[in-house]
């Protein structure tokens, strides 16, 4: 699959595209596709590429057009066309698609419990009108958190008169961005 980005459309712009690819032994292959260029989009998105961590869930905010308001509304994933509709669908173990209408041409789709494999292109339409979104999934950073509160040492030193005292109070985070130590060391004559 490959896209095409066309800016700056106008109302000429509306027509009949012929959208191929171009065979080496000289034959293409493809299909013509009908653009409308309208002022008012039917149907458009808040942000065409977004992006979730791992576990994490991402949210879209689709427009429709007051023509497209009764339409049904679905959320289809191109890689294997799988379609979700208003209501909540579970897509695997611990995931899922959550697309509510709240009428007055709002419509918002959550995706939970993200997958590296939901990564990809999709398509939001309202009947027969839609447009594409892009999500990337990124890695979750790991992190490990490990903390030893207080320890306290006492040492006597045989000198006369001098007794030496320790405490060392540490905390230790450690995550795969940073390091942090901090010690406190209070010792003491007698």
């Amino acid at each position: 699959m490959f896209t095409m980005e066309l800016n700056s459309l106008q109302h000429f712009d509306s027509g009949y595209y012929w959208c191929a690819v171009e065979i080496s032994d000289g034959s293409d292959d493809g299909d013509y596709v009908y653009l409308t260029v309208s002022s008012d989009p039917a149907v458009s998105v808040m942000n065409s590429r977004v992006s979730g961590q791992e576990g994490g869930s991402v949210s879209v905010q689709c427009l429709i057009s007051a023509e497209y308001q009764n339409e049904q509304k679905k959320w289809c994933r191109f890689k294997d066309w799988s379609c979700f509709t208003v209501g909540r669908t579970t897509t695997s173990q611990n995931s899922a698609v959550l697309v509510t209408d709240y009428g007055k041409g709002s419509v918002s789709v959550e995706m939970r419990g993200l997958q590296k494999s939901d990564a990809g292109w999709y398509w939001f339409s309202a009947g027969d009108v839609g447009v594409t979104v892009h999500l990337t999934v990124t890695e979750r950073p790991s992190i490990v958190t490990t903390s030893l509160t207080s320890q306290e040492t006492q040492e006597s030193v045989n000198t006369p008169g001098t007794v030496t005292r320790a405490r060392l109070i540490g905390a230790w985070t450690l995550s795969s961005y940073h390091l942090s130590t901090y010690i406190k060391y209070l010792g003491g004559r007698v």
